[in-house]
């Protein structure tokens, strides 16, 4: 990417040869100019804004960036935040119109980033003086004074959560393991969340079965949720003497999810159907688990959802990415192609991003084209200034609704 990229407004057509004048023109002529001239856009909300549920904050925004947004958002992207916030706080003094807003926002970010919570607060009084509206407010994090401030993953029902979606398909469940081990490197219960999965692919169930076990070698704890209902999905899908190889992952899962609630008896009737369909020792119980009654399991599940806070990933049917996203590959938007799969509304949760580089900002761009040639509506939600604004110049925003986080 260049140094300062910039966005280049198209240029309108030339008149044909023979044309008449713009103050002559025939009623006709006028008419065509008149509908050729496109509107300014709003890259706050690109594309329909059909989404329900959320509270949204709608913001006035320029087509383009001012020149030191542009450099800002170059520097943020490549990690040069120290930069970027000289840049812009030279800005603010001179900054008009709507690029003023968008550079003290970007500038709040980036404070908030380097947890100088002095510096941002001194901006607020400011801000509330010339903009005369509420200024942002400071959220407290872990991060370290100097390095970019990481939003802690949400605590629910003990710890943090992991939502599982309709259809857990072979394509993208490492990337959906992967954010689930990141939750567990807490070292607090986390929350598995069931309730919504409808469908898994065999390979996906195997992925899942072979990623618990490190799991338990590593002794995580989990609250899971919804495990009583995906299991009756599960036994829906195999026969005792019925030997299809594809569906012997459904068998190991059941049994991994009784091990989980602590059926044992439940576990041991399953376990003894596998060996005798498919003529195979079938994994054993845990001894040290603790084993518990049917009754015991309704009344854990019934616990755990009343206990389920209003969470957007509850309420809001979203993909959300965790921590920044940086030097990315295919892998790393795996997860949300398999989530687009069953959306016609595929919304991308960036709440918990600190910071996004070109490489993985242009790889997400060729995944949101990609989808947008599907004719899915893409819808990224949350995103900080800084993101929001490496988008625009990227051209995500022309190909995705973006939704200013509040």
């Amino acid at each position: 990417m260049p140094a300062k990229p910039r966005l280049v407004q198209p240029k309108p057509p030339a008149p044909l040869p023979g044309a008449a004048p713009a103050e002559v023109a025939a009623p006709e002529a006028a008419e065509a100019k008149e509908k050729r001239e496109l509107p300014v856009l709003d890259f706050t909300t690109i594309g329909p804004t059909t989404v329900s549920g959320a509270k949204i904050q709608v913001v006035e925004s320029t087509d383009i960036l001012s020149p030191a947004m542009e450099q800002a958002a170059v520097c943020f992207a490549n990690d040069q935040i120290d930069d970027a916030i000289a840049i812009l706080a030279a800005d603010i003094e001179t900054a008009e119109g709507q690029h003023a807003l968008d550079t003290w926002l970007m500038l709040f970010d980036l404070y908030q980033m380097r947890n100088r919570h002095a510096e941002f607060d001194e901006l607020a009084l400011k801000f509330v003086v010339e903009f005369e509206r509420s200024a942002p407010v400071w959220r407290e994090t872990n991060g370290a004074a100097g390095k970019p401030a990481v939003a802690a993953p949400a605590a629910k029902a003990g710890g943090p959560s992991m939502l599982f979606p309709q259809k857990i398909l072979a394509d993208g469940v490492e990337a959906l393991l992967d954010q689930l081990e990141k939750h567990t490197q807490a070292g607090v219960p986390v929350r598995v969340e069931f309730g919504r999965v409808e469908e898994v692919e065999p390979a996906a169930a195997a992925a899942i079965v072979t990623r618990w076990a490190k799991f338990k070698k590593k002794k995580v704890k989990f609250q899971v949720a919804g495990a009583p209902a995906l299991a009756e999905k599960l036994k829906s899908r195999i026969e005792v003497m019925r030997r299809v190889e594809d569906e012997a992952p459904f068998w190991l899962l059941l049994l991994e999810l009784y091990q989980m609630l602590g059926l044992q008896e439940d576990f041991e009737n399953a376990a003894v159907d596998y060996a005798v369909t498919f003529e195979m020792s079938p994994p054993s119980w845990d001894a040290t688990a603790k084993t518990k009654t049917a009754a015991e399991v309704a009344a854990e599940e019934a616990k755990l959802q009343a206990e389920a806070p209003a969470l957007p990933e509850l309420h809001i049917d979203a993909y959300r990415f965790e921590g920044p996203i940086i030097s990315a590959s295919d892998a790393t938007f795996a997860g949300l192609c398999s989530y687009a799969d069953s959306h016609q509304q595929v919304r991308v949760d960036f709440s918990h991003v600190p910071r996004v580089d070109f490489v993985s900002a242009g790889m997400l761009m060729n995944v949101v084209v990609s989808l947008t040639a599907q004719s899915k509506v893409v819808v990224i939600m949350g995103a900080n200034e800084l993101i929001v604004a490496l988008f625009r110049i990227m051209g995500i925003a022309e190909v995705a609704t973006i939704i200013r986080k509040k």
